[in-house]
This record gives structure tokens, C-alpha cells and sequence, in this order.
């Protein structure tokens, strides 16, 4: 019997280690898989998915689109009453529209939040038209200031939703944890930067006091919430307005 084996193990040794190899790699690709369709499933009943239908593949390999969805994530874990409103088309007199993240509609106030997944050492003042994304390898980015842009989207939802007193909105510009801000000024108290990792740090800190009510939340929410899904053309439309083309 051992003979049998013995030459069992000698003849068919080139296959016992190809398996040896495979067979690790095939389960650790068969467990991947299972976690992806349990991701997958989680998300589908997310909010952030019910009201952008972007697919969880899709989400997960695009920075932008992950970027609001990580923020979403970590939003959901305050208390009060909350709505939010994702890649919102705001009309503005031109006829073209200014594009907002994320709006999250809360009893303390109007988050307006600019999502920044970006990586590398992030540079700018509040004044400057441009900043500067460095990276390792000594290149570097400009993109336009976040802060002014914010300021142009609180603009045209301020002009939307005129009733309600411009105390309430607050101007948040998020970054990725992995960013460094190295040196970021700010001269006015207009606007909070956090990055992603400290954004509940940050919440629990700036929430006061109620001063939205749950119908005012539900009206400001319904009157929004056709600017978030617009058709094909808008979005294609705003991104050449953007561009310059």
C-alpha cells in the first residue's frame, strides 16, 4: 500500500503542487466573492442607493462617487432627524446649474458638503482661486478652491429655498483620510474642513440647537429632490459648462 502511494505521490507530484498553490487562491477568490454580494446587499438598501441607483461596482471603483458615499456612511450614525440629498442640480438665472455633493438636511441646520477623495498634501487659502494637491513623487495638481465653491452652491440653494434664514446653512468641505492639509487658511468662520476620518468628531462638536422642524425638513426635502434626478442631458450639459466648452 505505502508502495502504491509512494508512487501515487511520485507520478502525480507536479499536479499536487499546482493544486497546493491553486487551491488557496480559489478559496480566497470564492470568499471575496461571497463578501462583495453581502456588500452589494447592504448597500442596495442604503438610502444613498434608493436615491442614486448607482451600482455598488460602480461606486466602489470611482473616488468621487465613494467619496460621498463614505461621508453618507458616517452621517447616518447621528441622532435627529435627517434627510440627504445626493449630486443635487441646482437651477441657477444663467439656465445652467451648480452641483452639490451632498446636502443633508438636519434639525440643527443645512449641511452643504463638498467631498474631496483626494490623496496627497493639499495646500490653500481661503482667497485663493486655485490650490495645489502635491504628491511623493513631487507632482502636482491645482483644483479649484473648494471653498469658493461651496460658498457658489449655498448661493443657489439660498436662492431655492428662500424661506428659510441663511443662519441655518453650514459650509463643510471634506477630504480623504488620506490627504495630508498642510496648510490650509482660513480667515472667516464660514466654513469648516475636516477630513473624512474626524467628520463625527467634528458634528458632535458644531450641532446646536433645533432650528429646523420635521416638516420644514420633509418640505425642503420634496422641494430638492427632483434637482437629484435629472435626466442624462443636464448632467452632460453641466459638465460642459464646467469645462469651459
Amino acid at each position: 500500500m505505502s508502495c502504491t502511494i509512494n508512487q501515487f505521490i511520485t507520478t502525480n507530484f507536479p499536479l499536487i503542487i499546482v493544486c497546493a498553490f491553486i487551491l488557496p487562491i480559489l478559496i480566497m477568490i470564492i470568499i471575496g466573492a461571497i463578501y462583495t454580494l453581502y456588500l452589494d446587499k447592504k448597500y442596495m438598501k442604503t438610502e444613498y442607493f434608493k436615491a442614486t441607483k448607482v451600482p455598488y461596482n460602480t461606486m466602489s471603483r470611482d473616488l468621487g462617487l465613494s467619496g460621498e458615499y463614505f461621508i453618507y456612511k458616517q452621517l447616518t450614525r447621528l441622532e435627529g432627524n435627517k434627510k440627504f440629498l445626493f449630486n443635487c442640480y441646482l437651477p441657477k438665472d444663467d439656465g445652467t446649474t451648480s452641483e452639490v455633493d451632498l446636502i443633508m438636511l438636519h434639525s440643527s441646520g443645512i449641511y452643504v458638503i463638498e467631498s474631496k477623495n483626494y490623496s496627497g498634501w493639499i495646500f490653500g487659502t481661503e482667497t485663493q482661486k486655485m490650490w495645489t494637491k502635491t504628491f511623493r513623487s513631487g507632482q502636482k495638481e491645482k483644483f479649484y478652491n473648494p471653498l469658493m465653491q461651496n460658498s457658489a452652491h449655498i448661493k443657489w440653494l439660498m436662492h431655492n429655498i428662500p424661506d428659510i434664514d441663511k443662519s441655518a446653512f453650514y459650509s463643510i468641505i471634506v477630504f480623504s483620510e488620506r490627504c495630508e492639509l498642510k496648510n490650509i487658511t482660513l480667515t472667516t468662520s464660514n466654513h469648516m474642513i475636516v477630513k473624512r476620518n474626524y467628520l463625527l468628531q467634528v458634528f458632535a462638536r458644531s450641532i446646536g440647537s433645533i432650528l429646523l422642524s420635521d416638516s420644514t425638513i420633509e418640505t425642503i426635502y420634496q422641494k430638492l429632490y427632483p434637482y437629484t434626478q435629472v435626466s442624462e442631458a443636464v448632467r452632460m450639459e453641466h459638465i460642459k459648462h464646467i469645462r469651459g466648452y
